[in-house]
């Protein structure tokens, strides 16, 4: 009988999970650094994104606050309008009713700045969460059918 075998077959188990086992923890490593990079850019870009004019629009008086009777009633009948054209519901900036397209557009515009502020290039790769949604990709194609 041959029992030198037995001790090679074990060894090369061995060596083989072993090899496999090194493998799944450099590959686990190489994706936390990628997973790290990518939340510090999204961190990044939101700060970016804080410094926007149209976040100003979410800190204004509402509607019913600065305006009388009169303008209001003209307010909703506007809003009415905006939202039965558009399917959308326009968006208050403290003066008065924007449509939503053109509002999210503007936002769109500014993400792009902080796309090349920041170097990004594919954020629906290099950003996590919300922000790597086509809605906030400038080079999406929602937007390319709406130009």
């Amino acid at each position: 009988m041959d029992t030198t075998r037995e001790p090679v077959g074990h060894l090369s188990w061995i060596v083989g999970i072993g090899l496999l086992l090194m493998g799944l923890i450099v590959f686990g490593l190489v994706e936390q650094k990628a997973w790290s990079h990518q939340a510090e850019l999204t961190r990044s870009f939101e700060a970016c994104m804080e410094s926007a004019p149209f976040k100003r629009s979410l800190r204004v008086p509402r509607p019913e606050a600065v305006l009388t009777d009169e303008q209001l009633q003209n307010h909703f009948d506007d809003f009415a309008q905006m939202l039965k054209e558009t399917g959308l519901p326009p968006i208050w900036n403290g003066q008065t009713l924007v449509p939503w397209k053109e509002y999210h557009k503007n936002s769109i515009e500014f993400a792009r700045q902080c796309h090349v502020q920041l170097g990004i290039d594919q954020p629906q790769k290099q950003l996590k969460g919300t922000y790597s949604k086509s809605v906030w990709d400038p080079k999406s194609q929602i937007w390319k059918q709406t130009d």
